[in-house]
């Protein structure tokens, strides 16, 4: 299986269409990464970033990518798509991009596998994923990635948030106070009350979608074993 993250399936269709035509594809959202390659021996979380892109986010956003991406429990890999020579071009300073490059690489354990364009990225993924094996029978794979030094407010935060999002997330809990107070509610009443409670919870000016409360109901009052996995 290779799950694509949905935001990737939206800018790079030819990869997920090429990924689609050899493999099993999934497109869902990805807490951490762009491709998750699950097979018998293992799982892969890949982050693709196309030169530019690389060279633009080396100074904000792609070190906490990475930190997400580096908590992941299985192997983590880099794609760096596109003439890695670009940076000469662009004004920066050969030396400090090798010795980011280098961090990545060495420090933080994140192999860097460079590939000329769409057209390699998507063949380096499908060679990854058969030297993964095929999976005979059903497996778990994570699609969100915890980091292991969150604390009590992060943790509840991340729980709740897969259910409804971030944002919705803190406005609940600030609104319950905890976790097990929004649970417990959601737990002891029918959902005509529970949808007319969280709808007057503004999310940046805005009511939760009804749609949004009915998948917490669901998942609050699922029993586990009793449906289709």
């Amino acid at each position: 299986m290779i799950v694509i993250d949905s935001n990737e399936a939206a800018e790079a269709p030819a990869i997920a269409e090429t990924l689609r035509g050899a493999a099993e594809v999934a497109v869902r959202p990805l807490d951490a990464g762009d491709y998750l390659l699950t097979g018998q021996n293992g799982t892969v979380l890949v982050e693709r970033k196309r030169v530019p892109d690389f060279l633009s986010s080396l100074k904000g956003r792609l070190w906490d990518q990475l930190e997400r991406i580096r908590s992941f429990e299985g192997t983590k890999v880099l794609i760096l798509e596109g003439n890695v020579g670009f940076y000469r071009r662009t004004g920066w300073n050969e030396t400090a991009v090798l010795a980011m490059m280098d961090k990545i690489a060495v420090e933080m354990g994140i192999p860097i596998i460079p590939t000329p364009d769409e057209r390699g990225t998507a063949a380096y993924l499908l060679w990854k994923h058969r030297r993964l094996g095929e999976v005979r029978e059903p497996r778990d794979y994570p699609l969100r990635v915890a980091r292991r030094d969150m604390t009590v407010e992060e943790r509840a935060l991340f729980t709740l948030e897969g259910m409804c999002g971030h944002k919705t997330a803190i406005a609940l809990l600030e609104h319950f106070g905890t976790l097990g107070d929004l649970i417990c509610f959601v737990r002891s009443n029918p959902y005509p009350a529970v949808e007319a409670r969280l709808s007057a919870v503004k999310v940046g000016g805005r009511r939760i979608p009804e749609s949004t409360i009915r998948t917490i109901y669901e998942v609050v009052n699922f029993r586990f074993g009793s449906g289709t996995r």
